[in-house]
């Protein structure tokens, strides 16, 4: 429907157009029933007056379909039909059919419906000058004129005050409806015009702030985006620092990425692991040894067992890397801030309460760094070092099998074992890439220690 008061009512003529259509079809059955009553006894009604109605309903039913067929004027429709109920309700009158005087009050109570006021008040005219002309008509065929008693005038003027009564009170009340109606209609119609502006209005105002909102996503994934790469870059650095931490943490990110997508393949934690969630344990991963920058050069990068004073030098990493990470920005309204710490401080705690720094155990251990204890220790056994050559997969998953419950829980366990072909395929893919910069590396240490030692 448009929201506007001129097709608002004519699209209301219309369909009250259709319904008096259905109407003046209903009236042709009228006079069919009043010849097989007739038939029957029950009625007398002349048969000429009965098809005389007939033919008047059927003639105005079809024209009227005619008419609304062709697209007739449909203001025009609206009075012929008006025009056409009045003319039936005028023929039972006539003859006395009908004997209630209201009945012509059918007319106008139709003509309600257009809320068309003025079109209301001609029809309760004329059906009150066709009701005086019936009463006319009908005077000469009373009782009481037909006996003598009184004349066709004065009959008439006798009832002509009560039809004058009940047309003023038919007069009011269906000028009251039509009028009351019209005007609450184009009232709400404007309410409703308004409504849809206002609609409008929001419609263009969201498609704004959507591009807003999509402006400012794009900028919110370009920050992350930078972050991730400062982050990166940060962890990286302590390659200079120590030979193996630099590639170990870009590693380690991809392995707990692997073992916490394969946990909720397994059900395990899906709650917790999101995908969000676990884009935060991957990046995190990130700083895990950040506090072997405060570790010296020379106990990282020993080639044998440490002495004990080395060992709580080299454990203090776990501490160092907590209190390092105090100073980072917000970043993912903390979240981020909160898992980089849990991993930096926890990931050397053990599922059996044997590690470091604080020796807990089982669920006191977060999430996260109970992940990260898994990725350390894969990528540390994978990996060639100073002082060992890397480990086979299966060698890596063998130990695993046998830390269940004691250094890693149950579930971690299963999930690394599960990932053990993807993993493999990422420890390959790793040393084909670093291979050439490993040994170049490696060399320099070399030559760094047995200097050292001399």
């Amino acid at each position: 429907m448009s929201l506007t008061d001129k097709s608002f009512f004519n699209e209301n003529i219309v369909n009250v157009n259709k319904k008096v259509n259905i109407i003046l079809f209903c009236t042709i059955p009228v006079p069919i029933i009043f010849a097989v009553l007739s038939a029957v006894g029950l009625w007398i009604v002349p048969p000429m007056y009965s098809l005389s109605v007939f033919l008047y309903s059927t003639i105005l039913s079809l024209l009227y379909l005619f008419l609304m067929k062709k697209n007739f004027n449909q203001v025009l429709l609206m009075y012929i039909g008006i025009l056409a109920t009045s003319g039936f309700v005028f023929l039972l009158g006539y003859e006395g059919i009908i004997t209630i005087t209201i009945s012509f009050a059918f007319p106008p109570f139709i003509t309600c419906l257009y809320y068309n006021r003025r079109a209301t008040r001609y029809t309760t005219i004329a059906c009150f000058i066709l009701s005086c002309i019936c009463y006319w008509f009908r005077s000469y065929r009373v009782p009481l004129v037909l006996s003598g008693v009184e004349t066709p005038f004065y009959w008439f003027v006798k009832n002509i005050p009560g039809i004058v009564i009940e047309y003023i009170f038919l007069f009011i009340l269906t000028d009251y409806m039509s009028n009351r109606t019209h005007n609450t209609l184009k009232s709400l119609v404007k309410t409703m015009k308004k409504a849809e502006d206002a609609y409008t209005k929001l419609k263009e105002t969201n498609n704004e702030v959507k591009i807003i909102n999509d402006k400012l996503q794009e900028k919110n994934h370009q920050l992350a985006d930078t972050q991730f790469k400062i982050i990166k870059f940060i962890a990286e650095v302590l390659g200079s620092h120590d030979l193996f931490t630099g590639r170990h943490v870009i590693h380690t990110q991809k392995y707990v990425e692997i073992i916490c997508n394969e946990m909720v393949k397994l059900g395990f934690y899906t709650k917790e692991l999101t995908p969000g969630y676990i884009s935060l344990f991957s990046n995190a991963a990130f700083l895990h040894d950040i506090g072997k920058i405060h570790v010296p050069e020379g106990i990282l990068n020993k080639i044998g067992k440490f002495t004990e004073e080395e060992f709580e030098k080299m454990k203090c990493h776990t501490t160092e890397g907590k209190n390092l990470l105090e100073f980072l920005p917000m970043i993912n309204d903390g979240r981020f801030n909160e898992i980089a710490k849990q991993m930096a401080f926890y990931h050397h705690e053990k599922w059996d309460g044997s590690g470091y720094p604080n020796k807990i155990s089982g669920v006191e251990i977060p999430l996260c760094a109970r992940i990260m204890a898994a990725a350390d220790v894969m990528d540390a056994l994978l990996s060639k070092r100073l002082y060992k050559e890397p480990k086979t997969i299966e060698e890596a998953i063998e130990i695993f099998e046998n830390s269940r419950n004691s250094h890693f829980e149950s579930c971690i366990v299963d999930a690394v074992i599960s990932a053990k072909d993807e993993i493999a395929k990422i420890d390959r893919e790793f040393k084909l890439k670093e291979t050439e910069s490993n040994e170049a590396e490696q060399e320099w240490w070399q030559r760094y220690h047995e200097n050292k030692t001399n």
